[in-house]
């Protein structure tokens, strides 16, 4: 059953979503073998991304967030890895298409656009590998003087993930809002498989 919460601070955020899918999840066993408890299709809209971004509960500290997963949406080098994030949004294809440049030009040309979309997912490379991306899709708005970002994710570790990738989703929009001149706003993420994995969820429980 989907679920929409609507938050002040990704802080807010991120215990409302473990307390839901800890309460109410379903439990499968993944591809993998792994036991998880899930949500489908969770979608999460904060408000104020830089209040409050990182809890004293989750297992990474904000300075590991902001060193390693904020600077990689940027970043188009790949590092030896099947793929990046930063790789698929800055340089991606044989074209090495900058889609994040595309983005900023295209709300500079012309602010109420609704094509300012850029995508990680390549079926020419996702279609035959184990290592695919979960941060799928990513669409940029005006509204109101602010630009919001809206992130489509088709499996997310709410306990493990979702913060780090809030994180590093509010450095791109402020990346994007810096170039533009236009201020930030809010950041939604769609999870179509909102998860926990068993070994999280003793941890999970005390959030």
């Amino acid at each position: 059953m989907p679920l929409y919460i609507n938050a002040r601070t990704p802080v807010a955020a991120w215990k409302r979503i473990i307390t839901c899918i800890m309460e109410r999840g379903m439990i499968r066993v993944d591809e993998r073998g792994i036991k998880t408890r899930w949500l489908d299709n969770v979608m999460v809209h904060i408000k104020r991304p830089y209040e409050e971004r990182v809890s004293e509960q989750y297992p990474f500290s904000e300075t590991v967030l902001r060193e390693k997963y904020a600077t990689q949406l940027l970043n188009p080098d790949r590092m030896d890895f099947e793929y990046t994030y930063g790789e698929r949004l800055r340089a991606w294809g044989k074209e090495r298409v900058d889609q994040i440049e595309y983005v900023i030009r295209k709300l500079k040309s012309s602010k109420y656009s609704r094509r300012c979309v850029a995508t990680t997912w390549d079926p020419r490379v996702d279609t035959n590998t184990d290592e695919v991306p979960c941060l799928n899709h990513f669409v940029f708005m005006e509204r109101e003087g602010v630009i919001d970002i809206s992130v489509m994710i088709r499996s997310n570790d709410m306990y493990g993930a979702w913060p780090a990738n809030v994180y590093a989703l509010s450095e791109l929009l402020r990346y994007v809002a810096d170039e533009t001149g236009i201020d930030t706003g809010s950041i939604t993420t769609i999870s179509v498989n909102a998860h926990i994995y068993s070994h999280d969820w003793e941890n999970a429980k005390r959030v």
